[in-house]
């Protein structure tokens, strides 16, 4: 049987003060030639926001949060998040949803589908049917079939696998952002998990990386990086 590279498996000198961000940018330098270009032009980013997240609730409320984020660096709360938060007198729990209904939600400007997803989410929580504290026991496989049950969509299964459980090797590959310029770098169709294996099992920061070119050149059509060797 075929077993993929896990981060746990990239052997660490004993006491030597290595971080796991130096290891994943060390990794990619050493895979991946236009990754090892990039890295050196912009620097190695910390992909896991925990500034950004400090303070914002638990798990149930983190998954409304990145409902309105969908994106991989985009703000932690929107609009729509904090008029739920004032529905519901402070970061939503699942009861809070499940009183607020559907169609509140919708109303609040949650579209119709996501609303009725989340309330489902939070029947389940309050039923016992799902524990979403438990999920940080389980890899990331299990934490997408969990979350896939309820109709949670991959964009913010991979938003809380990273945001929330600071998981070093998921690729959001629904991100629009990352990829067009996944396509406009390698010339490739689409920044899917068959492009970025080469990339395992730091694909987290990979994303970091190419959020952080994104943003700091916006690349023409056609663009390419040359590595110098």
């Amino acid at each position: 049987m075929k077993v993929g590279l896990h981060a746990r498996d990239i052997p660490v000198l004993v006491g030597a003060a290595v971080t796991e961000s130096e290891l994943a940018y060390d990794h990619l330098a050493g895979r991946d030639p236009v990754m090892r270009c990039l890295v050196r032009r912009f620097g190695r980013p910390e992909p896991f926001g925990h500034r950004e997240e400090a303070g914002l609730g638990g798990h149930f409320p983190a998954l409304v949060r990145y409902f309105g984020a969908r994106q991989f660096r985009a703000p932690s709360t929107s609009t729509v998040y904090t008029q739920i938060c004032r529905a519901s007198c402070g970061h939503p729990s699942p009861a809070m949803v499940a009183d607020l209904g559907a169609g509140r939600l919708t109303a609040l400007g949650v579209p119709r589908p996501d609303a009725e997803r989340l309330v489902r989410l939070a029947q389940a929580q309050l039923a016992g049917d799902i524990d979403l504290d438990l999920l940080v026991g389980r890899n990331d496989c299990q934490v997408r079939q969990i979350l896939a049950r309820y109709g949670i969509p991959r964009d913010v299964t991979d938003l809380f696998l990273i945001r929330r459980l600071h998981r070093p090797d998921v690729l959001p590959v629904d991100d629009p952002v990352l990829a067009q310029l996944v396509w406009r770098i390698w010339a490739c169709g689409s920044a899917d998990e068959g492009f970025g294996r080469q990339w395992a099992p730091f694909r987290t920061y990979a994303a970091a990386l190419l959020w952080e070119v994104s943003q700091a050149v916006p690349p023409q059509a056609g663009w390419k990086i040359q590595d110098p060797g």
